[in-house]
């Protein structure tokens, strides 16, 4: 039993930290332990971090560190690695615990013992650097061991910011028995805990950091930038001008992360976040939080919005991961603005580098030093937002420099992060549509900045931030060692993980439905019907790729889509129901919304579009159409997921959408069941009809006449002139980059050769194709190409 004083003096540190400490707990390692004889391990003796343990296990009913081990006569389940002793207890001995060894020698003893090591780190606020504030200095926790007087002033002043970082538990027998001797066992115990405490301080904390004077001068020495500005000198600009050149790029490339700055983020956002948001929900961050401990981690978000990269860090910051070093474009390099973002961990980059090889080398070297250091990175490889809801094409220039930074040599490994974006309703709303329908983008400014802080007295729904599954660099390219362009592939791959952990809100299930329509009015009974089949279909595409869907009811999701304003109503009283639907501005807007997400029933959607206008077709040829069309649509849309076609026959069979008797598929007998066939192909039709329009131009021009910059012009003018016409209310129907992207894809299929004149030839294929799209593509658009085309 502990002495009198001992007991008081735990009883009165017990209180006092219960009283005032607000912890960060992560113990998703532990989900799923079943083993009950744990040992928590803690890496210094510390009266703080063993009573902080301790409130914690209670709290979250893990064994408490104060418990006794009855099967091996041990009256606490926990040790200290290692003691700090001498003035201020600033020396660590490297005497290894009592208690440790007694566990040890009865493992060796015992055949049937078993024990588990959980390393705990516990970190008593969180800087980023300390080379600001002293301020951050006495009330965070950085790569130095905390004193009791810092800990002390964390309890008072920053008791929000103490994180609690439980390890994966270690097998100790396992350790035990193949170590031979009792003091190698004790040797090798020792060191796998003392990594496994500094991967996780990596993790919480990052690496430890140098001044940024040192950083801009190792990147000025390294012999990439000295090979630039030699080169850059003998083609005879003065040597002086170049090197201060490269100084000031380093400069204004490189981040200046700030504790102060962080915490005042922090705060400002939590604020915002209140203010604007009905919920910001996270969902994946197990997936990686392991990784974090041995990689590198490269978070490479889809780019739906400028607070993408806020929510991003934020996000991390309150899970108590390392927070990354986020690469912004130079126009957000702001008054005042840049500068708080650059102490939030921001780099920024020119847009273009053009031909300055000298600011290319300072980047690529600057990225490299961060990958050399540790440091996590965030970029966004469509390089831009998006304004069409969809995913852009991957821009490969930090997926290249990342590639080579990789093959220089790192001291982890790297792994790339995709994470998700859904938003109720984009902040830029106003911007986007009016870029839509022809406008140029405004640049950013501080006025701007100021003159959309109205937007705070709105409301955008919920957000969510989804993490997908990690792909580790090494393993990606030795899967592609023959590849000369791996980072393209990489750059799908990357977004394709973005897509596949797709959230699909209640905007998303109206806009899937109204576009449908060719006026985007529905009534509600058919919208509601329509919402429902939506729904279902991505529940059951979940459980091949992973997305998530609302759970609200429809008549919850109606009234959520109207209280934000994206859904007007039409009150009837003829007794058949209100009519629901969208003015010009908001229908196009509302693409934004269906373009987020109509990967997610891609699949289901061109069966649709394949039956619908048929009679019957047999079960064999529409497989094979379906096996010739969907790996394009898959392509465009950034999707990975499976085709898995059968299964979605079966299921649309079992939502009463399709029939199927004696090898033949055919659309349902029943109106109402037909005409959610006709809805659901509407979704995925412009793109088919895009499709379409690029072979029917092809076609009747003849093989070996147009080039593709010709082909492109015709594409665009063609298709603008039908969406006029039309009506068709959907921005990206003329969009030069996805007629490009189709291009390149027959291209590699080789349905597309181009001659040594750079003009498309092709053969008897584009044409079948062409007869087989007759039952697919409105007869309006047949007959405008036949005008145009003269066949």
């Amino acid at each position: 039993m502990l002495p009198a004083a001992r007991r008081f003096n735990y009883a009165f540190a017990r209180r006092f930290v219960r009283l005032l400490a607000r912890p960060t707990v992560n113990f998703a390692t532990l989900e799923g332990h079943s083993e009950p004889a744990i040992v928590y391990v803690l890496a210094h003796r510390s009266l703080a971090d063993i009573v902080l343990l301790d409130l914690v296990a209670n709290e979250h009913g893990l064994p408490s560190p104060l418990a006794p081990i009855e099967d091996f006569d041990e009256a606490r389940r926990f040790f200290f690695l290692n003691r700090p002793a001498g003035w201020m207890r600033r020396h660590t001995m490297r005497t290894t615990s009592a208690r440790m060894r007694r566990l040890e020698a009865k493992l060796r003893d015992r055949e049937d013992a078993t024990l588990s090591l959980v390393p705990v780190s516990i970190f008593w606020g969180r800087a980023a650097n300390k080379d600001k504030s002293w301020v951050r200095s006495l009330f965070s926790e950085g790569w130095a061991m905390s004193s009791r007087l810092r800990r002390f002033l964390i309890l008072i002043f920053n008791r929000g910011d103490i994180l609690v970082q439980f390890g994966e538990p270690m097998g100790w027998r396992e350790i035990v028995r193949a170590s031979g001797s009792e003091d190698l066992a004790t040797r090798r115990t020792a060191r796998l805990l003392r990594v496994k405490f500094r991967d996780q301080k990596v993790a919480a904390l990052g690496p430890d950091l140098s001044h940024r004077r040192t950083l801009v001068g190792q990147i000025l020495a390294s012999a990439q930038v000295s090979a630039a500005i030699r080169e850059s000198v003998t083609n005879g600009a003065p040597q002086a001008r170049v090197e201060r050149a490269a100084r000031q790029a380093a400069y204004s490339i490189a981040s200046d992360m700030s504790y102060p700055v962080i915490r005042f983020l922090d705060r400002l956002l939590s604020w915002l976040w209140h203010r604007i948001y009905e919920g910001v929900r996270v969902a994946g961050i197990e997936k990686f939080e392991q990784l974090a401990a041995s990689h590198t981690l490269v978070y490479t978000p889809c780019h739906r919005s400028h607070l993408d990269y806020l929510l991003l860090s934020y996000v991390l910051f309150h899970r108590g991961v390392m927070l990354p070093h986020v690469a912004a474009g130079d126009n957000l390099d702001l008054p005042l603005v840049g500068r708080i973002l650059r102490g939030g961990g921001a780099f920024f980059m020119r847009r273009q580098f053009g031909s300055d090889a000298v600011y290319a080398a300072v980047f690529s070297e600057y990225l490299y030093q961060m990958f050399r250091r540790g440091h996590a990175v965030e970029y966004f490889v469509e390089g831009g937002r998006s304004r069409t809801g969809r995913l852009l094409p991957a821009h490969t220039g930090m997926l290249r420099m990342t590639i080579d930074a990789y093959r220089r040599g790192l001291p982890r490994p790297l792994a790339f992060v995709p994470v998700y974006f859904g938003y109720e309703r984009v902040i830029e709303a106003n911007a986007y549509l009016a870029e839509l329908r022809g406008g140029t983008k405004r640049r950013e400014t501080v006025g701007g900045l100021f003159r959309s802080l109205r937007l705070i007295r709105e409301s955008f729904g919920t957000v969510q931030v989804r993490f997908g599954r990690p792909i580790e660099l090494a393993e990606f390219l030795s899967a592609h060692e023959t590849n000369t362009l791996p980072a393209r592939e990489l750059g799908e791959k990357i977004l394709g993980g973005v897509n596949a952990c797709t959230y699909v809100n209640a905007v998303n299930l109206v806009a899937l439905a109204t576009l449908s329509m060719p006026r985007q009015f529905i009534d509600e009974t058919t919208l509601k019907s329509h919402v429902e089949l939506c729904r279902q279909l991505v529940e059951r595409n979940a459980d091949y790729d992973g997305y998530a869907v609302t759970g609200a009811s429809v008549d919850e999701i109606v009234r959520q889509v109207e209280d934000l304003g994206l859904l007007s109503r039409e009150r009837v009283a003829d007794g058949r129901g209100d009519i629901l639907g969208h003015d010009p501005a908001t229908a196009v807007l509302m693409t934004w919304y269906r373009n987020n997400v109509l990967h997610t029933i891609a699949a289901p959607a061109l069966i649709a579009c394949l039956v619908v206008n048929r009679r019957s077709i047999r079960r064999v040829v529409l497989r094979r159409l379906f096996d010739v069309i969907y790996p394009y649509i898959a392509r465009e849309l950034s999707s990975l997921g499976a085709d898995a076609f059968g299964d979605w026959l079966e299921h649309l069979q079992g939502v009463d959408v399709i029939e199927q008797r004696r090898g033949t598929v055919s659309a349902p007998t029943d109106p109402a069941s037909r005409y959610q066939l006709r809805l659901l192909a509407n979704a995925i039709m412009p793109v088919l009809e895009r499709f379409y329009i690029t072979l029917a131009l092809l076609h009747g021009a003849g093989s070996g006449v147009l080039d593709q910059d010709a082909l492109l012009v015709e594409c665009r003018t063609t298709a603008a002139r039908f969406s006029k016409l039309y009506g068709l209310d959907s921005p990206e129907f003329a969009d030069a980059r996805l007629f490009s992207a189709f291009l390149a894809h027959l291209r590699e299929n080789d349905v597309l050769v181009p001659d040594d004149a750079g003009r498309l030839t092709f053969d008897e294929r584009v044409g079948n194709i062409l007869r087989a799209g007759r039952n697919v593509v409105a007869v309006e658009l047949r007959q405008a190409l036949q005008r145009g085309t003269g066949k």
